[in-house]
């Protein structure tokens, strides 16, 4: 049977009839400065929206994923669950909340680590029944939070104290928990919220003994080991043989028994609850950390809800990778950025997990980066659901696998409704109208094959609802890139070709199954596919053919020697043209690295001045912008508008173009100065010109941290995505060069001094003609 709450209540005392909070207004701990912070937001279904924010801060990136929950609507609810396979298993959070039908969740309670099964700490209760609660917590000293919310929607959070014991007219007995199992060292009460048998528990434990209970009475008392049901109108008190044996030999068959549980919070009227951590918020103010509160930056897991009751919040914050986690005043903080008013930490650290089948999504997914590489087995989450049925479609949207390829690779633009709740109703392919605008290509269902290339969009209707999606582009190939030169021992081996194409917008597309192969020596192997099978012992290469470009893997059979391959073909870049001044209404820049010279060798005086003046008259010509993107020490005054460098954050805006320069000296932006974040992001955002322009002293796959290199192309890539021209020039070193990379083009301008005073024969001036969206560059000898 299941035990409502008001099936117990009978037995049910109050160990403390109120439990008094004295809050103390206190300050924030010190804590990150965020210079930067870029949002995605996605609807999970009515009432449910997922957030990620990932955040440049003064000690490094920190991402937070945010569930925000609006209470106020009828079909949502959220409860903790566990494993629907075995009571007590520990499994990832994304099974136990897809087992269970949850909509998104977060890993909840603390649980012990070793082992395949466990149980959480803090008390569970559903829809009014208590599901499981213990009694070794928060005795000595309140450490574990819990949340509970009556019958009238009312949330609190409290520290849960229970003491429960079993007796006869001649023993009281200590309980350790209801329907929690762990080490089975004390009995506990176990009913049919845990399982209808104990088959799972017997597997698990050797020689358990089991007192069964029905109306107030023991009408059994099992044999050490002997599975038995548990009594839908009753419970089970489990124990060990020798606790049977050593404490509890007084009972039995026929005793009249006495239930006492006590707790701290009284729950006849509490609908839902569960355990966690340390209270993190108190009426908007910062808890204490208590003891088992994980100092410093760490993976954490948050639960809150709003001052007005409406609102419930999850948070997971990620640490210990590219994220370097949260402190607890940081996650205080950040729980009430988002509208927490009281608060309570959930297990972290490798715990730490949120899962979300946005409308998106066909699934739930882990949307946070787990700390431990995979996912942890855990004891229970926190599910959200939504109750209603799926409904009539209300509107239709599409969801495209990719939002760039290429000529012959496959787009899939899955279209599916929604109805009033957001559920999310597939629909079939041959009851939806498709339609690609701006290429020509052939449709198979869903999928969608451009056959050249241009920018396009595509449109669906399905009954009298329409749905599009633009700005979905199938590049031009630039070059071939295939996976590494074969080398097999013998004949018969068999060895696949990993194929793919970069765009000239330096955009990446694996192509293996599209790509034409031919094998040079068809006496060494054959190709099936992108499969290379060898036929002898020799060596060759295969041409690889694909949208006019051509590349070479060499391949080597047994001890052979290496043949040589003829030289790779590839397109080049579309704006990289001859650009001169004309009177076209065009804006033209001209920009130089680094002209003062800074080592320690001795440059005549005359031959100094010869080349700096030849420098400054060519960046000075034919152009209305100068700019100066390294220290230079030229003293003259120059003849057009410039900008030069100085080591600190600048901005220019001229022409439709954004000029900033940055500085990443020290290893990265953020080491050098974070503010820049701000700074540059303000000021792309508030000029939104067509074409960007960053000059640095550092190109970004040269910082210290990999972490802040991607963070960094990813803001480049907000712009790039709304269509913007971006060029990142870095002005360090010897060498003069030019890379695509995601739509943006890196280019290094090389110093103008050697390190041994010698006059560098790289030295180049990038030359700009910007027109509105059209642009064009030329690198340049100086």
């Amino acid at each position: 049977m299941k035990y409502r709450l008001g099936g117990l209540k009978r037995f049910m005392g109050v160990l403390l009839a109120a439990v008094l909070t004295v809050s103390v207004p206190s300050t924030w701990a010190f804590g990150a400065t965020t210079y930067y912070n870029q949002k995605t937001e996605q609807a999970v279904t009515r009432g449910v929206v997922y957030e990620k924010s990932s955040r440049m801060t003064d000690a490094g990136i920190q991402n937070l994923h945010v569930l925000k929950v609006d209470l106020r609507e009828s079909t949502l609810e959220f409860k903790a669950v566990e494993s629907t396979v075995e009571y007590g298993l520990k499994e990832t959070a994304k099974k136990i909340l897809t087992d269970n039908g949850a909509v998104a969740g977060v890993n909840a309670d603390f649980f012990g680590l070793t082992g395949s099964y466990s149980a959480s700490f803090g008390p569970v209760l559903n829809d009014g029944e208590l599901v499981s609660a213990g009694t070794s917590i928060n005795h000595d000293e309140n450490q574990y939070a819990s949340f509970f919310m009556d019958e009238d929607n009312n949330p609190f959070f409290d520290y849960f104290k229970m003491t429960a014991t079993f007796a006869n007219n001649q023993k009281v007995i200590e309980l350790a928990s209801i329907n929690k199992v762990t080490s089975m060292v004390f009995p506990i009460y176990f009913d049919r919220q845990a399982a209808d048998n104990t088959a799972a528990i017997d597997k698990r434990f050797d020689g358990l003994v089991k007192f069964v209970v029905e109306d107030d009475e023991i009408t059994y008392i099992t044999q050490p080991g002997e599975t038995v049901e548990v009594p839908e109108d009753g419970y089970l008190i489990v124990m060990s043989k020798d606790y049977r044996t050593n404490a509890a030999g007084v009972f039995q068959v026929g005793d009249t028994i006495t239930l006492n549980v006590n707790t701290s919070i009284d729950l006849d009227d509490m609908e839902i609850g569960f355990g966690g951590g340390g209270k993190l918020l108190i009426q908007g103010t910062e808890a204490p950390a208590t003891s088992i509160v994980a100092t410093g930056r760490q993976p954490r897991t948050a639960f809150g809800v709003s001052q007005d009751g409406d609102t419930a919040i999850f948070m997971v914050v990620d640490g210990r990778g590219d994220s370097i986690g949260a402190t607890h005043s940081e996650m205080a903080n950040y729980m009430r950025e988002y509208g927490a008013y009281d608060a309570m930490h959930l297990d972290g650290g490798g715990s730490s997990t949120m899962v979300v089948q946005t409308v998106e999504d066909t699934q739930p997914t882990v949307k946070n980066t787990v700390s431990e590489g995979s996912e942890r087995k855990i004891m229970n989450a926190v599910g959200i659901f939504q109750t209603a049925e799926k409904g009539e479609i209300e509107q239709i949207a599409i969801s495209p696998s990719l939002t760039r390829t290429v000529p012959n690779k496959t787009i899939t633009f899955k279209v599916y409704g929604l109805d009033e709740y957001y559920n999310r109703i597939e629909i079939p392919a041959s009851e939806v109208t498709l339609q690609a605008i701006g290429v020509n290509g052939t449709w198979n269902g869903y999928d969608f094959t451009p056959s050249e290339s241009g920018t396009f969009s595509v449109t669906a209707t399905y009954n009298d609802l329409g749905a599009s999606t633009t700005g979905v582009v199938s590049g031009v190939t630039s070059r071939l890139k295939p996976s590494a030169d074969i080398k097999l021992n013998k004949a018969g081996e068999t060895s696949k070709i990993a194929m793919q194409v970069v765009d000239t917008d330096g955009f990446s597309h694996w192509v293996s199954s599209t790509t034409k192969y031919e094998v040079a020596d068809p006496s060494i192997g054959t190709m099936n596919g992108n499969a290379f099978t060898a036929a002898k012992t020799g060596s060759t290469y295969i041409k690889c053919t694909r949208d006019g470009q051509t590349a070479y893997i060499k391949v080597t059979v047994g001890d052979s020697k290496a043949v040589s391959t003829p030289q790779a073909t590839s397109a080049a870049d579309p704006l990289e043209k001859k650009v001169t001044k004309a009177n076209d209404g065009a804006y033209y820049l001209n920009i130089i690295g680094t002209v003062a010279y800074s080592g320690a060798a001795k440059i005549d005086e005359n031959t100094y001045a010869d080349v700096r003046t030849k420098v400054r008259n060519t960046v000075d010509s034919n152009a209305e912008v100068a700019i100066y993107g390294g220290k230079s020490d030229i003293k003259t005054a120059p003849a057009l508008d410039t900008l030069s460098w100085t080591g600190g954050y600048r901005f220019m805006n001229r022409g439709g173009t954004s000029l900033a320069m940055v500085t990443a000296a020290k290893g990265g932006i953020r080491a050098t100065d974070p503010s820049q974040y701000a700074s540059l992001t303000r000021d792309l955002d508030a000029t939104n010109n067509d074409t960007i322009i960053i000059v640095m002293d550092k190109t970004p796959g040269d910082f210290s941290s990999s972490a802040e290199t991607a963070y960094f192309r990813s803001i480049l890539g907000k712009y790039v995505t709304q269509g913007k021209t971006v060029f990142v020039v870095s002005c360090s070193g010897a060498a003069q060069w030019t890379s695509i990379k995601d739509g943006v083009r890196y280019i290094n301008l090389p110093n103008l001094w050697k390190t041994d005073g010698s006059v560098n024969g790289n030295f180049s001036m990038l030359k700009f003609r910007i027109n509105g969206d059209d642009v064009s560059y030329e690198m340049t000898k100086v």
